[in-house]
């Protein structure tokens, strides 16, 4: 088979959606030998993707890499809106090269960028399979926590807009229709695609626990004080200020304390808070952290919070589950499916804002005080991720019907 990814994203020596590209083209070359995986991206990915091929002797794959006028490389870094027009052009590209490539592709596969409102136009090819996803870009903010926006929230509003009107563009139902098949990460992205065309979109996480994370030996003792960890953007889609205010309402006698592992444009504002709340003991910022030290992080850890305002999905969830780590966030987009089988405590979104607050609080307050509660949804976690968050399970969800 000549399989095609579209991956504008791909690093193998990166995380999120970068990650997300290269495992698949990792996963396809070692599950199908015999096939040619050619992939699709752009300039800026080109050195570290050779790199990563010859370093994990991948024989089978090609890079092909394309690209809009160099004279755009300025309207890509204003402003995420124009990144997104930029991404589009490129995708415009894409297609050009592989219509007029002469090669005859048995499936196309759109991995990046992972966004539901942005199709590319590989749908066009004929007689290739084509796949689109998993995408997300479904999920929004809880009313009650837009108030957590200062800078981004006339983004907020505008991309809130924008999804509402792709269910009624007739051309975006079109280019929907026109794939195989489509798959979206989260509940809310499913709903999205499926109001704005009749089709059977599955739902599938584009995340993946990496090889070297799969069944760990891990056991966290009942230490006298619970060490709670945040690894992520200091930023205000994250939710920091909102886990400021929780963690000012945690009313417990268990010592416990959270570390912030992160940077990002809210670092002071932060701090500001922390010292005005008098929480010092409680909550440190921790800068920066370089990826050799993030393994004794959660090693060291006895529980994790991610307390983002919206996200797809969230590969810190991975790695905090591979870690036998319960999880502390917001019910929304991935975590509704770590409800369902009971990998940590989670936020109920429909309410008022102190409500979340107190709610949030409530639930940090459960985890700190119960040891054995934290084994168990732990325990749980480490197993979801094992099984349903490995890209062998991907692989045989999206290729497994198409090689038998």
């Amino acid at each position: 088979m000549n399989i095609l990814l579209s991956a504008y994203s791909i690093n193998p020596y990166k995380g999120s959606e970068d990650a997300v590209g290269w495992n698949w083209v990792l996963t396809l070359s070692q599950k199908l030998p015999n096939s040619t995986i050619y992939i699709l991206t752009r300039t800026y990915n080109e050195d570290d993707t050779r790199k990563g091929i010859e370093e994990f002797g991948l024989k089978n794959v090609k890079l092909i890499i394309v690209e809009v006028p160099k004279a755009l490389d300025w309207f890509r870094e204003k402003h995420s809106a124009f990144h997104h027009a930029y991404y589009i052009l490129w995708q415009k590209v894409a297609y050009n090269w592989a219509k007029s490539s002469g090669i005859k592709f048995d499936v196309i596969h759109h991995i990046s960028m992972g966004n539901y409102r942005i199709t590319g136009q590989m749908y066009k090819i004929k007689d290739a399979y084509t796949i689109f996803g998993p995408v997300g870009g479904g999920q929004t903010t809880a009313p009650a926590l837009r108030s957590y926006y200062n800078s981004n929230k006339l983004y907020e509003n505008f991309r809130n807009s924008v999804n509402k009107a792709f269910s009624k563009f007739n051309f975006y139902k079109k280019q929907i229709n026109a794939f195989d098949k489509v798959y979206a990460v989260n509940d809310e992205t499913k709903n999205a695609i499926e109001t704005a065309v009749n089709i059977n979109c599955e739902k599938l996480c584009d995340i993946a626990i990496s090889k070297d994370m799969q069944n760990l030996d891990i056991h966290h003792e009942n230490n006298d004080e619970v060490e709670i960890i945040y690894l992520g953007r200091i930023i205000e889609l994250k939710g920091i200020m909102l886990l400021i205010d929780v963690i000012k309402n945690i009313k417990t006698d268990k010592k416990f304390h959270i570390s912030l592992y992160g940077e990002g444009e809210l670092e002071e504002q932060a701090q500001r808070k922390i010292d005005e709340y008098g929480i010092n003991d409680l909550v440190t910022l921790k800068g920066k952290v370089d990826y050799t030290e993030i393994a004794d992080i959660y090693k060291n850890a006895d529980a994790f919070v991610h307390p983002t305002l919206r996200d797809s999905s969230g590969a810190v969830f991975v790695e905090a589950m591979a870690n036998k780590l319960p999880i502390v966030a917001l019910n929304q987009s991935l975590s509704r499916d770590l409800n369902e089988h009971k990998c940590g405590l989670f936020v109920n979104t429909e309410q008022s804002k102190e409500e979340i607050i107190n709610e949030f609080a409530g639930k940090l307050k459960e985890l700190i005080e119960n040891y054995d509660l934290r084994v168990k949804l732990g325990q749980n976690g480490y197993d979801y991720a094992n099984t349903y968050l490995t890209m062998d399970y991907k692989f045989d969800t999206i290729y497994g019907k198409l090689i038998k």
